[in-house]
């Protein structure tokens, strides 16, 4: 513990987690706290204009509403003035209908209909004279009753009195609205009037406003109140008018009243032209704002809290896989640190330094096995060793080889020795140019080895193309070039395309053919075994081949005898010719050796006959004798392992697995590799005697060991997961997860409570 809280590294850590926390609560305090109150304080304020601006239009349609209704009455036929003063009759009909106007609408409290040049003013109650009605009905406060008559005997738009107290209004206040009617005729003939009671509008703002707490006028177009609601803290509109901007439809400002601040926020109704003006003191509007406020610096701080509560667990948590690797280089690389002030990093990075040199001397070793990796590689694909190109890819990865088509070539190479640079130099740089020219091309693929046969060599070509003319045109191409710069003839033989790497041995048998019809075709050719395959009639039925390799399959030696000796005797006929020969003799080599691959028999592959006995037997007797040895030696181990190899190799490979399941690196291919069988002859072999394939299996024996070590109080998932072979905690997480139903942390947790269960 004293250890660690000395070293460099801890305290880099602790620093760098501390800008971490607070340069983000920088930028919060600074800028984002500033713009989120400042959007937040719009918000409000703009919130409190709509609700302004509901009231606006709510009044609007009110007035709105009784010029429909002054309209209508100019409509009427009863209410023109020849019908309504025609008679008393009529006068009783004209309050009638005013009785059904008055009645359909709640926001005027009565209406009045005047005619001019007449006496009489019509409601719905009853008929006044101008004098009677000023003086002895509405006794208006500030209204004399030659302002009344000139008003409604004069007007020619509509006017509008701002509320006051009239006599016989039970003492409330009204609003008097006079609309002349027809509106907007240049000639009225009559005046509507309403009556509205102040509390119809004042209502209509309490219900919108509700606990604004503000107070709130009404203007007209002229600046003169037309009403007000009082708030909670008196109101005063004598300057009320000239804080706001008049030329602006809507709009809030801060002004200072009395040591306080208040907003006072207005809008104006294109309809009318009034302007309703709220006034609010600021610290109720804001209060919300303020509690945010609150909030947010009471966050602040948690994240202070925890963040530093974070930070003192987080140094702890990742400080202890930067001491544990360093522990580990030290103890692989026997190294110690050389003074007080290296820290951990350095002393890891070095160690890795040490490791990384020893793996470049490494691989220098291995660059220098490569041409040997690449010859073996290519002659056990040419032997026919090599069953699958996937295995071929895979372990031919390391050399630099590999095809990607499935139409493979082989061709023999036959040189000059007579150049003056000397047979194994031309040979290297031969191959070495062939290659480069067949990469070039970007659709061949072609890889030389050298036969150790004199001035002979071969090549294997692949194309995805079945076509072969465009290797036909390259060879020529490099012959030509060959001439030209080595100064050596080359001649070069090309076998058949097979689209299988079974074939290419056979390939190989013609292209040994062609090569030798250059004492024919002369030197210095590239020889197509398609150009001279009309000479050779190599037609043959291949029931005998198909039964050997059936017997071979029961172990049945006497029916095996039977066989090879129908086919020694086709290939002694008088009839066959030497390629005919070659060609059944390479068909009876891979059918004793097809059998050892697919029953994956323990037999050493280095005794089977290959292509390459074709050059050593002198006589097909020898090569018969041969074939029969090896066949008693395959039906003898088929029949001694037919019923134990099965149990005895699926222990063998769990066995494997239950040792390896911790290397990161573990692979199908490693393993069986370890047994000398083919990947996917261990894959489909494992699922059909285990019920489930490899990978199933090793999931399940991984697992098993996470469950032990969550079980014996292990917590650091990143340590355990490395201890049991996986590389990613999510792959882990998600494994786990699928085959217990539960994280790993639920998992250990669910133990724990068990055990806590147990012990009470």
């Amino acid at each position: 513990m004293e250890a660690r809280f000395k070293s460099r590294l801890y305290y880099k850590y602790l620093l760098s987690y501390v800008l971490i926390l607070s340069v983000p609560l920088l930028v919060i305090g600074l800028f984002v706290y500033n713009h989120f109150l400042q959007t937040l304080k719009s918000e409000v304020i703009d919130n409190n204009l709509n609700m302004l601006s509901q009231v606006k239009e709510i009044v609007d349609v009110k007035f709105n509403e009784l010029e429909k209704i002054a309209y209508q009455i100019s409509r009427n036929p009863e209410l023109t003035p020849y019908m309504a003063t025609r008679n008393a009759v009529k006068g009783m009909n004209t309050i009638k209908e005013l009785r059904n106007y008055t009645a359909g609408n709640s926001f005027a409290h009565e209406i009045f209909l005047h005619y001019r040049k007449q006496p009489y003013l019509y409601s719905s109650i009853s008929t006044y004279t101008a004098s009677n009605f000023i003086d002895a009905i509405y006794r208006y406060e500030h209204w004399t009753q030659e302002e009344f008559e000139r008003a409604i005997d004069s007007l020619n738009g509509p006017a509008l009195r701002p509320a006051e107290y009239v006599g016989g209004s039970d003492g409330e206040r009204l609003i008097t609205y006079m609309v002349p009617i027809p509106l907007r005729d240049e000639v009225p003939y009559g005046t509507v009037m309403f009556m509205i009671k102040e509390s119809s509008i004042t209502n209509l703002i309490r219900n919108i406003l509700r606990d604004y707490g503000g107070n709130t006028v009404i203007f007209d177009r002229s600046g003169q109140q037309v009403t007000y609601m009082e708030g909670e803290h008196g109101f005063e509109t004598g300057k009320l008018v000239e804080m706001i901007d008049r030329t602006r439809e809507r709009g809030s400002t801060t002004v200072g009243i009395g040591g306080n601040d208040y907003f006072i926020s207005h809008i104006q109704s294109s309809e009318t032209g009034w302007v309703y003006v709220t006034k609010v003191e600021k610290s109720r509007v804001m209060a919300s704002v303020a509690r945010i406020k609150l909030f947010a610096l009471a966050g602040l701080a948690a994240t202070i809290l925890f963040g530093g509560l974070a930070i003192f667990i987080l140094m702890h948590i990742n400080y202890k896989p930067i001491r544990r690797l360093k522990q580990l280089t030290e103890a692989l690389t026997g190294r110690k640190p050389v003074g007080p002030r290296e820290d951990e990093l350095e002393s890891i990075g070095l160690a890795v330094r040490q490791m990384s040199e020893n793996t470049k001397e490494l691989g220098l070793e291995i660059m220098k096995s490569r041409p040997a990796l690449k010859q073996y590689m290519l002659m056990n694909l040419l032997k026919g060793r090599i069953r699958h190109i996937e295995e071929f890819n895979s372990s031919g990865r390391s050399c630099g080889i590999g095809f990607s088509g499935n139409w493979f070539h082989a061709a023999v190479l036959l040189i000059d020795p007579g150049g003056a640079a000397g047979p194994k130099p031309v040979k290297e740089a031969i191959i070495a140019s062939l290659e480069a020219a067949c990469r070039a091309s970007g659709r061949i693929e072609g890889y030389g080895l050298d036969s150790m046969d004199g001035n002979r060599f071969l090549f294997i070509f692949g194309m995805a193309d079945p076509d072969g003319t465009a290797l036909s045109q390259l060879l020529r191409s490099f012959r030509d070039t060959a001439g030209t710069e080595w100064a050596c003839p080359v001649t070069i033989g090309l076998g058949t395309g097979y689209s299988g790497i079974g074939d290419i041995g056979k390939s190989y048998l013609e292209a040994s053919t062609a090569a030798d019809y250059r004492l024919i075709k002369g030197k210095d050719k590239v020889i197509d075994f398609r150009e001279v395959a009309q000479t050779e009639h190599h037609g043959y039925s291949d029931k005998e081949l198909i039964e050997l390799e059936l017997y071979l399959k029961q172990g049945n030696m006497d029916k095996i005898k039977l066989c090879l000796d129908a086919v020694v005797r086709k290939i002694q006929h008088p009839d066959t010719s030497l390629f005919t020969a070659r060609s059944i003799c390479y068909d009876l080599i891979h059918t004793i050796i097809r059998p050892v691959f697919e029953l994956n028999l323990p037999a050493g592959t280095d005794k089977l006959p290959d292509v390459w006995s074709l050059l050593r037997f002198e006589t097909v007797d020898e090569l018969a004798d041969m074939v029969k040895e090896a066949s008693v030696d395959i039906c003898g181990i088929i029949q001694n392992n037919k019923e134990s190899r099965n149990f005895a190799l699926k222990d063998q490979l769990i066995a494997y697995m239950e040792r390896h399941y911790a290397d990161h690196d573990f692979s199908l291919q490693t393993m069986a590799e370890a047994f000398s069988l083919s990947a996917p002859y261990v894959s489909r072999y494992f699922k059909d005697q285990a019920g489930m394939t490899v990978s199933q299996y090793l999931n399940t024996i991984r697992i098993g060991a996470a469950k032990n070590m969550l079980e014996n109080g292990e917590d650091n998932l990143s340590d355990l997961i490395g201890r049991i072979g996986y590389v990613n905690t999510s792959s882990f997480i998600r494994k786990f997860k699928e085959t217990e139903g539960m994280t790993p942390g639920e998992y250990r947790r669910m133990y724990c409570q068990g055990q806590q269960r147990d012990a009470k």
